[in-house]
């Protein structure tokens, strides 16, 4: 591109100008995350336009092309795909506006161009329930109404119309204070309208100079207002805790009443997208019950649930500390989830056409009444490399580094995917672990490394009581009936008969090769519980040194786990009444799910 004037963008200039304008958002992502106070002061902002911009890079990185609007398609279609938090999903419906006024024009004037950056203000106002001044949105309309003036009188260099267009989103970013008061309380900026001001000075500079890589230096940018601090507490908006998103496809999506269903289950709604593709934003208490609605008008993709609360608990951390990550295999009280600040990235899993998050949108009950009551059996899939990308990027920018534990590699594909995203975090510190355990005993590994992060250890510290625990524990499973192991592939139809046969209940553990296999049988099937408290009795020996781990999943499914000096002699009890027997000090025992819930003693 020269340096003299600029009378049209064609597909290239286009994409090349938006991406000048990206790396400044990226560049600028700790920033933004820090100036986060508005709608829930949860410092993800940032985090989130770098995601829904990053889905632009790869998106359109082979659509690209010198027809202007087919490109414009191309970002808005990425920019939807992978839309992210409030800002996210408005800047997404931006695009979706500018490139529907655009996508039959070969090269945009700056008439165009002014035309479809006023329809991108008007599809973001439409998208949202609530709009507010003082946000990404009056930053969005100063921008395309600042265009207007000489564009209207006739000028056809796009320079001095956009410079203009800056000065006055510039403008209307330093007003949002005023505007907000949560804004003007804290000292800062909307951190939505900063991100947008970001990407039209990177563009501008681009069609200045006409280099990415001279003009949009990270060194470079530089944000309206600097701050020291990050602006953490309680969300203002306490009463809804999860923000909650979701695509739906469908051949004809009634907006308006997709809108008036959704309202009713929470606040911050943001409804992106057309009539065959709609992105729902919400924060909410049911996730399942937005996910039901949604689901009414179409199939839905992108399920995705982030718990705010624990998003300010991360955000109020010591930059020093670990963070520690698992999947929802992992069972774990959820008072030890809060108290040692545990993040989960949630396993998905399907009855027939109807999908869900384990444990965020189905809990273990439910899930155990559908495996009885269900035509289908469930399918699981791993996390995507995308929600595990999305969890250590926020971490990344809020604790010095990360330990991630997962079920076994030949199980899952979640260690797979896990590891997977850490290569798109080069410069951030994560270290993957396979747990060779899942349930109670994965879920007593990752406390034991919890707790070490809360305690202060370095990274390595950390790594290495996790390697350890991981040696130390053990995991057996007491099943009654087989069929749904067979079913899953995990146990052959060979051994059900002969177990059937025999009245034998089979233990089940995973081996040091992260194999199922049997660890042993009992006779008898009345009652498992007892069965099993008696095999484990006989293993025992002594457990002053072992910490146990309970789950009864239902009266046909029973899975304990200890953590012990000698895994050789671990042993799993069945209740606190049970274990007393069987040792009479006993240690401190957890009981993952319809037991108490509670840490004993």
């Amino acid at each position: 591109m020269s340096h003299g004037k600029i009378t049209y963008l064609d597909g290239f200039r286009l994409h090349r100008g938006l991406m000048a304008g990206i790396r400044q958002v990226i560049s600028q992502e700790q920033h933004l995350n820090k100036i986060n106070v508005f709608p829930v002061p949860d410092g993800d902002t940032g985090t989130n336009l770098s995601f829904t911009l990053s889905s632009i890079i790869e998106g359109v990185e082979n659509r690209v092309e010198p027809h202007a609007g087919r490109t414009a398609v191309a970002i808005a279609d990425a920019a939807l795909d992978g839309a992210r938090g409030n800002s996210g999903v408005i800047l997404a419906q931006f695009f979706q506006g500018f490139s529907d006024a655009c996508a039959h024009r070969r090269r945009l004037t700056i008439h165009h161009f002014t035309h479809a950056m006023q329809a991108g203000y008007e599809y973001a106002l439409q998208a949202l329930s609530e709009p507010k001044e003082g946000t990404i949105l009056s930053v969005i309309r100063a921008a395309a109404e600042d265009l207007k003036p000489q564009t209207e009188a006739g000028m056809n260099d796009f320079i001095a119309p956009l410079n203009n267009s800056l000065i006055g989103a510039e403008r209307a970013l330093k007003e949002t204070p005023a505007q907000l008061a949560i804004l003007k309380k804290r000292g800062v900026v909307d951190a939505g309208g900063q991100g947008f001001v970001y990407i039209l000075r990177g563009a501008l500079d681009f069609i200045r100079e006409g280099s990415i890589r001279d003009n949009a230096r990270i060194d470079d940018v530089r944000p309206v207002v600097e701050v020291t601090e990050q602006f953490v507490e309680a969300p203002e908006d306490s009463q809804f805790r999860y923000c909650t998103e979701c695509m739906i496809t469908g051949p004809d999506i009634r907006r308006n009443k997709l809108r008036e269903d959704l309202q009713e289950l929470g606040n911050s709604l943001v409804l992106g997208g057309s009539k065959e593709r709609a992105k729902v934003h919400i924060h909410t208490n049911d996730p399942q019950a937005v996910f039901a609605v949604a689901r009414t008008y179409g199939q839905l993709t992108g399920e995705k649930v982030d718990d705010m609360h624990r998003q300010v608990a991360a955000a109020r951390s010591n930059q020093g500390r670990v963070a520690v990550v698992t999947d929802s295999t992992a069972d774990i009280p959820a008072e030890l989830i809060e108290a040692y600040n545990i993040h989960v990235v949630p396993v998905r899993l399907n009855f027939g056409n109807i999908g869900y998050l384990d444990k965020v949108t189905i809990t273990p009950d439910e899930f155990f009444v559908q495996l009885v009551n269900s035509p289908h059996h469930p399918q699981t899939s791993q996390p995507t490399p995308g929600d595990f990308w999305r969890t250590y990027h926020f971490l990344s920018s809020h604790y010095a580094s990360i330990v991630s534990l997962h079920l076994p590699r030949p199980v899952s594909g979640t260690l797979q995917s896990a590891e997977n995203a850490t290569q798109r975090l080069p410069k951030a510190k994560i270290t993957v672990l396979d747990g060779l355990n899942t349930a109670v005993g994965l879920g007593l590994i990752v406390t034991r490394t919890a707790k070490a992060a809360k305690d202060g250890k370095s990274h390595e510290e950390v790594v290495a009581i996790a390697r350890k625990a991981i040696e130390q524990t053990v995991i057996y499973a007491a099943v009654q009936d087989l069929s749904y192991a067979v079913k899953g592939g995990r146990v052959t139809r060979s051994r059900k008969v002969i177990a059937d046969l025999l009245r034998a209940t089979p233990v089940l553990s995973i081996t040091r090769e992260s194999t199922v296999d049997m660890a042993g049988i009992f006779f008898g099937r009345r009652d498992i519980a007892k069965g099993l408290a008696k095999w484990a009795a006989g293993m025992l020996g002594s457990c002053s040194n072992s910490e146990i781990g309970l789950r009864i999943s239902s009266p046909r499914w029973v899975n304990l786990a200890t953590s012990s000096s000698s895994p050789s002699k671990a042993a799993t009890i069945i209740s606190v009444k049970r274990l007393k027997s069987c040792c009479p000090s006993p240690a401190p025992v957890y009981t993952p799910n319809r037991v108490g819930s509670r840490r004993l003693s």
